[in-house]
């Protein structure tokens, strides 16, 4: 009994041990609104430089995932369209590149915004609409990871929606 009592204090009180303070996250979430931000008014501005130094390297995925009416109305023009294309032709540089030459002005708009983060990676969700000129041509749910590199926070990912 003598060592039964010891060994049930231990195991009682070892999760208050093992739980670390939480970390206040305040400034990384303000620094992630400056993201945000920056990449809303890079599309405006159409300013290539500052949207590609949002990106963690040149490589970074956009991955769109097709709705389920989009997706019918691809599969009308080719059966094998997928819901997930995998054959990636677009990234920061191609992307940045189709706003800067149309001839309409661009903006991605985002409301419900979530982040999520300990300071050092953090995951983006958002819902958004994407205008060009008067009109919206896509709207779905966004969704980014980010790290923090040392200089500043990176996106690492881009998922989205892609319903129009």
């Amino acid at each position: 009994m003598n060592l039964s009592l010891p060994l049930l204090v231990a195991l009682v009180s070892l999760p208050s041990f093992a739980q670390a303070p939480a970390r206040d996250t305040t400034v990384a979430r303000q620094q992630l609104q400056g993201v945000i931000e920056d990449f809303r008014q890079s599309i405006i501005k159409r300013d290539s430089k500052k949207f590609l130094g949002l990106f963690l390297h040149d490589g970074v995925i956009f991955q769109p995932v097709q709705g389920e009416a989009l997706l019918k109305q691809l599969r009308a023009k080719n059966p094998k369209a997928s819901k997930a294309p995998t054959q990636q032709k677009i990234t920061p540089a191609s992307f940045i590149a189709d706003v800067t030459a149309d001839k309409e002005p661009s903006e991605e708009k985002f409301t419900n915004i979530r982040i999520e983060t300990d300071g050092d990676v953090a995951a983006v969700s958002f819902d958004f609409t994407f205008h060009l000129g008067e009109r919206v041509i896509n709207r779905g749910q966004e969704h980014w990871l980010l790290v923090n590199s040392g200089n500043g926070w990176k996106i690492a990912s881009v998922v989205y929606s892609n319903n129009d």
